[in-house]
């Protein structure tokens, strides 16, 4: 056994549960430990917080397993709805937003045609690290999403507003450990890790196996309207990140919820 499904299911359980236990007593301290003076109760409140990013970086740690293709995993697979999965990434993203004064906004909501066949915890979780990384990016600047339907299935396109990356990091943006380069050191704790810099490649690997894919590119948008980067003497002001869904049929693999 190397590097495949069962490895790092294993490893990510262990991990886990050793962090559940650190996690409960310091939840266990805060809540009913009445007499904790400031220093204490800020400490914990620290070691809280570690915690609960190291919960995140589990979790990508987990769905690496969508760095590598392969046709035989399994897939829970039903009907779902482009915007409601959309919604649902930015609600888990609200409080990494309201940290870093992000506003996320939604721009014309199509009638229809935004329905897949999919895994729609999947396709969440692919969306969320594409909108997780913009928002990362994107400190007391807003993030909009657009929503449409083309020949390939539903569209998501994520767009920020800030500030270019080169050529060459721009062009391994997709690749594991791509993101890191893009992605501005936190003032405050500079060494302080949000994801591990695998979050693109998954959100890449889980839209491939879903028959859709990912791409990013600059852009000139802006929230006040703007035309694409493309155009002759503007220069780029953020990223635009191209979310194509797919949808695979009741065949691919499915497994039973």
């Amino acid at each position: 056994m190397w590097m495949n499904d069962e490895f790092f299911a294993r490893v990510g359980h262990d991990l886990r549960g050793e962090l559940a236990t650190m996690l409960a007593g310091v939840h266990y301290l805060l809540r009913y430990q009445k007499d904790l003076g400031a220093a204490p109760r800020d400490m914990l409140e620290r070691v809280r917080g570690a915690g609960e990013r190291l919960k995140r970086l589990l979790d990508e740690f987990d769905n690496s397993i969508w760095l590598r293709a392969d046709a035989s995993r399994p897939m829970t697979i039903a009907r779902c709805d482009a915007v409601e999965l959309v919604r649902r990434a930015a609600v888990h993203l609200e409080g990494a937003a309201a940290a870093r004064g992000v506003r996320i906004s939604f721009e014309g909501e199509p009638d229809g045609g935004t329905t897949l066949e999919g895994d729609p915890e999947l396709l969440r979780v692919a969306l969320e690290y594409v909108l997780g990384f913009a928002v990362l990016r994107s400190r007391d600047r807003p993030v909009r999403i657009r929503v449409s339907s083309a020949g390939g299935g539903p569209v998501v396109t994520v767009i920020d507003e800030a500030g270019p990356v080169p050529p060459e990091p721009l062009a391994r943006l997709l690749e594991p450990f791509g993101e890191r380069a893009a992605i501005p050191a936190d003032p405050v704790a500079p060494r302080r890790r949000e994801r591990l810099g695998l979050g693109l490649a998954i959100a890449h690997g889980i839209l491939d196996a879903h028959g859709g894919g990912l791409t990013v590119e600059p852009s000139s948008e802006r929230r006040d309207g703007g035309s694409a980067a493309s155009d002759a003497g503007l220069s780029a002001s953020g990223l635009c990140f191209t979310c194509t869904l797919g949808g695979v049929g009741g065949d691919a693999h499915p497994r039973l919820a």
